[in-house]
């Protein structure tokens, strides 16, 4: 063949070929993008909740760590780790400093693998040290807990409805205004 025929024939398989060619490659960058978009999203979640553990995104974004970062060894060892020690028994009451201390080390190790792996570096104890969440919070969720608690062992029979008969000899309330009738002049 001579050396026109084959310019004309790569010219002819460019023409053909080069859109989908463009057309893979943008949609192998858009999958990668999307990829690391998700795995950002879940440490960003992480991040967020991390002092507030029962938040339902915080629960959420563990529960997603396996699907997304399901390549990435360092994460997945970390998350087994740390969620074999959720499912674990509460210790007896002079054992639980440690047993926390524990879990909240293992989540730190988690959120410090899965930082590392969507490229961010943080000290895992900065990771711990440097996160805000208000007392109100803490006592907010404290008490929806006791309360939603207490409502289980009432609709459970476990508990009963204190009711208390006091008899009052005075209204706390004003008494209304008095109206007396009119006077009649004519008696």
């Amino acid at each position: 063949m001579q050396t026109e025929t084959w310019y004309a024939l790569a010219t002819l398989a460019a023409i053909a070929l080069g859109p989908i060619i463009a057309v893979l490659v943008t949609r192998l960058l858009d999958s990668s993008r999307e990829k690391q978009r998700r795995r950002l999203d879940v440490f960003r979640n992480l991040m967020q909740t991390r002092g507030v553990r029962l938040d339902p995104v915080h629960v959420s974004a563990l529960n997603i760590v396996e699907i997304e970062f399901y390549n990435d060894g360092r994460v997945r060892q970390a998350f087994q780790s740390y969620i074999q020690h959720l499912s674990s028994p509460m210790p007896e009451v002079r054992e639980q400093d440690r047993y926390f201390e524990q879990r909240s080390d293992l989540f730190m190790n988690l959120l410090f693998e899965v930082g590392s792996s969507v490229g961010l570096a943080f000290d895992k104890r900065d990771l711990e040290r440097l996160s805000y969440v208000p007392q109100g919070w803490d006592s907010d969720q404290s008490m929806q807990r006791k309360n939603a608690e207490m409502l289980g062992q009432l609709l459970s029979g476990q508990r009963a409805i204190p009711i208390t008969h006091t008899m009052v000899t005075q209204s706390p309330y004003p008494e209304p205004p008095r109206i007396e009738p009119p006077k009649n002049p004519e008696q």
